[in-house]
Order: C-alpha cells, then sequence, then structure tokens
C-alpha cells in the first residue's frame, strides 16, 4: 500500500513537471514573439520622429550592447548550468550561492571596467568615431556617456536572468520581459514624441528602465536561492577555475558569433555618418528579423534530435531533421525573397520614409538573402549538437573568423556598406555550397542530395515563382501608400507561404 501511495506521488510530481515545462515553453515563445515584434515595430517610428541622425544613435546602443556579450566569456549559460545542477541537492547548496556570488562579482567588475572606459572615451567617440552632422557634440557625447552606463547595468542584470531561468521560474521572467520591453519600446517612444524627438529624453529613459530591471532581477534570484547557508563565500578562486573550461569552451563560440555578425556595423559606424548609420540599422533590424524565424523550431529540434540518437534511433533523428528543415524554408523562404525582390517597398511601407526606402534599397537584398541562408545553413550545426562532436563547428567558427574579418574591413573601408553586404553575402554562399554537404557527408553520408533537393530548394523555387507571378498581378508604383504597400506585401507573403506548403509540404510531411 505505501509502494502504492509512493508511485501516485512521483507520478503527481512528473505530471506537475511536464506541466510546469509546457507552461515555460508557452510564455518563452510569447516572450520572445512579443519582444521581436514590438521591436520591428516600434523602431521605425524612432525613425520618424528623432530624424536618421539621432536614430543612428539608437542604432549605435543597440551595437555597444551586442559587444558587450564578447565579455560573457561563456558565464551566463555556465551559471544557469550551475544552479540547474545543484538546486536539488542540499549538501552543494553553499557552492551554488557561492557560484552565484563569484560570477556576478565578475561581472560587476567588468562591466564596471567597460563601461567606465566607454564613458571616459565619450568625447573621442563623438568626435572622431562617429561622423556627426546636425546634432551638436556636446548632446551626442553625453547619449555616449549615458549609453556606457545603460550597457554596463543592463549586461550585468543578465547574469541573474540566467539564474532565474534555471530555477525555471520562466512564466515570471516573461511578465518581467513583456512589462520592460513595453516601457523600453512603445514607453520611450511615447517620451520621444511628447519632448519633440529629444534623443536624450530616450536615452536617459533607457537608464531609469534597467535600473530598475536589475534590482527586480536580482532580488528575484536571492529569493529563490537557499538562505542561511553556511560555507558560502562573495568570491571564490577555486570555484571560478572549476567552472572556467566549461565556460570558456562555449564562451569561444560566442564570442566567435558576435565577431562574425556585429564587426560589420562597428566599423561602419565609423566608415558611414551618423544620419546613414541610422538608416543601415534598418538593413540589420530586418536581416535580424529573417534570422528570428528558426527560433521557435530549433528550440524544439534539438532536444528532440539529441534523444532520439541518444536510444539509437537515427533515422527518426534524420527524418525529423529533415521535416524541420522543410518547415523553416515554408517561412524563410518566401519572406526572404518578398524582402530581396522588393526592398524599397519594404522599407517604406515599414517606415514611411521615401528616403530610407532609397539608401537601403541597394544592400538590403544582399543582407536579406545572406541572413536566409544563414538560417539554412544552421541546421548543419543541429545535426553536429545531436551527435555531441562540435569540433566541426569550433573549425568552421575560427575559419570564418580568419576569412572574414579582413574582408569585412577591406570591404567597409573601400566599398562602404555596399562592399560590406557582398561579404555578408558571399561568405553564406559559399558556405552553403560547401561547408554544408560537406558536414552532412561526416555525419550522414548521402543525406545531402536529398535535403538539397527535396527539402530546400523547392521551397526556394515555388516561392520565385509565385512571388513573380503576383507581382505582375498588382499595380505597384512609386507612389504607393503605405497601407497600399502593407496590403500588397503581406497579400504576396501569405499566398506565397500557402502555396509553397501546397507544393513542397503537404506531399513529404509523412516522408524522410
Amino acid at each position: 500500500m505505501a509502494g502504492h501511495h509512493s508511485d501516485r506521488r512521483t507520478s503527481f510530481r512528473d505530471n506537475a513537471l511536464i506541466s510546469s515545462f509546457k507552461k515555460n515553453i508557452f510564455f518563452n515563445y510569447i516572450g520572445q514573439l512579443y519582444t521581436t515584434l514590438i521591436g520591428i515595430l516600434i523602431l521605425p517610428m524612432y525613425l520618424q520622429y528623432m530624424g536618421p541622425e539621432a536614430y543612428g544613435l539608437v542604432g549605435f546602443y543597440v551595437l555597444v550592447q551586442a559587444w558587450m556579450n564578447l565579455l560573457d566569456m561563456g558565464m551566463t549559460p555556465t551559471l544557469g548550468r550551475e544552479v540547474a545542477r545543484l538546486k536539488e541537492h542540499p549538501s552543494e547548496h553553499w557552492r551554488l550561492v557561492t557560484v552565484v556570488n563569484t560570477l556576478e562579482s565578475l561581472f560587476l567588475v567588468l562591466a564596471a571596467s567597460l563601461g567606465l572606459t566607454l564613458f571616459l572615451s565619450r568625447d573621442w567617440v563623438a568626435s572622431d568615431w562617429l561622423k556627426v552632422e546636425s546634432l551638436s557634440l556636446e548632446t551626442v557625447s553625453t547619449a555616449v556617456g549615458v549609453i556606457a552606463v545603460t550597457v554596463a547595468v543592463r549586461w550585468v542584470s543578465s547574469i541573474n536572468r540566467s539564474g532565474i531561468n534555471a530555477y525555471e521560474a520562466q512564466v515570471w521572467m516573461n511578465v518581467i520581459d513583456i512589462i520592460v520591453n513595453t516601457l523600453r519600446f512603445p514607453g520611450s517612444l511615447l517620451l520621444v514624441i511628447w519632448t519633440n524627438g529629444s534623443v536624450m529624453a530616450f536615452f536617459y529613459f533607457q537608464l531609469v528602465i534597467v535600473l530598475i530591471e536589475i534590482v527586480v532581477i536580482r532580488l528575484k534570484l536571492r529569493t529563490l536561492m537557499p538562505h542561511g547557508i553556511s560555507g558560502v563565500k562573495r568570491f571564490s578562486t577555486k570555484e571560478l577555475k572549476r567552472v572556467a573550461p566549461f565556460a570558456l569552451s562555449i564562451g569561444y563560440t560566442g564570442a566567435v558569433w558576435v565577431l562574425l555578425t556585429q564587426l560589420d556595423k562597428l566599423i561602419l559606424s565609423k566608415v558611414l555618418t551618423l544620419a546613414d548609420y541610422g538608416y543601415f540599422t534598418l538593413v540589420a533590424t530586418i536581416a535580424s528579423g529573417v534570422t528570428m524565424l528558426a527560433g521557435p523550431v530549433s528550440k524544439a529540434v534539438l532536444p528532440r534530435m539529441t534523444v532520439l540518437l541518444a536510444v539509437e534511433k537515427k533515422e527518426e533523428m534524420i527524418a525529423i531533421y529533415r521535416r524541420s528543415t522543410r518547415m523553416v524554408v515554408l517561412f524563410v523562404a518566401p519572406v526572404t525573397l518578398v524582402i530581396a525582390l522588393m526592398p524599397e517597398l519594404v522599407v517604406y511601407t515599414w517606415t514611411g520614409d521615401r528616403e530610407a526606402a532609397s539608401w537601403t534599397a541597394p544592400i538590403l537584398p544582399l543582407f536579406v538573402l545572406g541572413s536566409g541562408l544563414l538560417v539554412i545553413i544552421a541546421f548543419q550545426y543541429y545535426l553536429q549538437y545531436a551527435f555531441g562532436i562540435l569540433k566541426y563547428h569550433v573549425l568552421y567558427n575560427t575559419a570564418s573568423v580568419v576569412v572574414n574579418i579582413p574582408l569585412i574591413v577591406f570591404a567597409a573601408f573601400n566599398y562602404g556598406p555596399v562592399g560590406v553586404a557582398w561579404v555578408w553575402f558571399g561568405f553564406r554562399a559559399f558556405s552553403f555550397l560547401l561547408w554544408v554537404p560537406y558536414v552532412h557527408r561526416k555525419f550522414y553520408p548521402g543525406l545531402h542530395k536529398q535535403w538539397m533537393l527535396i527539402d530546400v530548394l523547392p521551397g526556394f523555387l515555388v516561392s520565385i515563382v509565385v512571388i513573380n507571378i503576383l507581382d505582375n498581378l498588382f499595380d505597384i508604383h512609386s507612389e504607393i501608400t503605405q497601407l497600399g504597400g502593407a496590403v500588397v506585401l503581406s497579400s504576396i507573403t501569405l499566398v506565397s507561404i500557402f502555396v509553397t506548403f501546397l507544393l513542397t509540404m503537404q506531399s513529404k510531411l509523412g516522408r524522410s
């Protein structure tokens, strides 16, 4: 009888865990979708009310946030892993708190160092790095100083955020993120409108938000952590050395990713005028939006592929790999090609700014096509991840940095954003044509031909045909309104997705 009750308690606990897991996934998707959509909808409105040069400062703010990730060195995922691993073992709670204290202290030192360096360099950044035309140098310098403090504080909060997620308080975290991003985007936009486009009002408001955010998030993590534990240290060199190998291995690939995706933006912030950099920020936002289309699929596919391979169901794993590829292509191909084939209409419909639309038209197709290819290229990493063999991924990332850095520097200083766009697209095309088949051959010989001919190419070919037919049916001219552009673009995209699904997905869903 006691055993029966024990089984019931175990079953109840397992069901509760499954329910919590599903709830976390649901709220993760809601939080990510909301943050992405609210950013895409609000960002072009800053351009309208601030003007291109002030919007260029907003783009520089986003750039500095991205480069702060270089300092992470894998500490954020390491803290999440340690918390998740140690929280169920009371005898190790002293170590859990010590690790959190140690990594948080290290974060504070690194953030303060970089933030102070940028703050002290604010006059040089305003006068020598950024090319300012209409804004006063004093305004730009002050803005850079506020950016330095804001980015440093926000970066420190990421370590606490990782701990909260490891405690699986992800519903709470997503609710906070929704509130914060509502203040950060629509809230600051209303303030900018109220202050007649004041860029300083925007940055001071961002600083206030991150100060509140870090206090709330840190307090939440501390309430989740065990209390009254003996043996806890504020900083432990021994614990830091213990977690360093894992942290550095993850930090390396993270640093490479920052270099590959942000170096072009950093150099162009030096090459372009601040107003032109504002326009380029629109291109970067659209291109990054394309890469986010695969996020929900990858989160679901990676653990499933890993589990199937662990139980020696290799054929089922490959079937999921191929079906998920077709699913991603179903959305990525139409969206990417609509933007690439009608870039000026896309930007005008999004921003209402014809000058911005004209400036971005020559480079947006290359960046978007490169981003679309990047989404498809990522699948070979999923395969490596499932097998637990990442040496090829490390090799590819290392080679990418060695090849891309000199190419991006040369292209940026000699050919500007058009040259950088060609490097971005060219390297992704090269990787798609040569690297992906190499990885497929290493892990599953014979896979690549079917993957390419059945899972990838049909979706893109059908999308091209459908988009061109619909483009000829619509009367698109230079004087089309924003509303008209929105109707045209949404109609073409949705019809293209629907037709692509009918012709490339429906008959293959049951096949590998």
